[in-house]
């Protein structure tokens, strides 16, 4: 079963952008093998696409938290809510259809609790200067923990209504 079994690639970019505009985060499907396959980039910040822009950036951040998340989601059968290692929030919510794992809506950017970017790590992984990573970083949205459950719940909720969906007509 693939995710857009449940609902058409077009489905799930429209809850992406749903995920980005109520909450500022880079909202993101992807299916059990942890590829995106909306072919949409919503961006809840300026430094996130400068990384994916850049090879061992983006493959050092952003696919090592994707791994480690989506194996999580997988093995617990339950919401994740970490940061990467440049230090920004990311929520993962499983996908599961009748036991089966089959993908994560989810959500990343901004920073929880106060926490600063990981300055020196993305330094070193881009090539950046201090102050570029300062400036990529001046207007990243802060969220607290109350904020990161909030976001978790509220695509839990969207995922539920997806799956109950497909169940009632199957």
């Amino acid at each position: 079963m693939e995710m857009t079994d449940l609902l058409p690639a077009e489905g799930w970019a429209k809850l992406e952008q749903d995920i980005y505009e109520r909450f500022g985060v880079s909202a993101h499907a992807h299916n059990a093998s942890g590829a995106p396959f909306t072919a949409r980039e919503l961006w809840g910040n300026r430094l996130c696409p400068a990384l994916r822009q850049i090879k061992n950036a983006g493959t050092s951040i952003c696919a090592v938290v994707n791994q480690v998340v989506r194996t999580e989601a997988r093995q617990e059968s339950k919401t994740v809510v970490t940061d990467c290692d440049a230090g920004l929030m990311v929520i993962a919510v499983p996908v599961i259809v009748r036991g089966e794992f089959i993908g994560m809506l989810g959500g990343c950017g901004g920073l929880r609790d106060g926490a600063e970017p990981e300055s020196f790590l993305v330094e070193k992984l881009t090539g950046f200067s201090e102050d570029q990573v300062t400036e990529l970083c001046s207007d990243m949205r802060q969220y607290t923990e109350d904020d990161a459950q909030a976001i978790a719940r509220y695509i839990e909720d969207r995922v539920a209504e997806v799956v109950r969906a497909y169940e009632a007509s199957h």
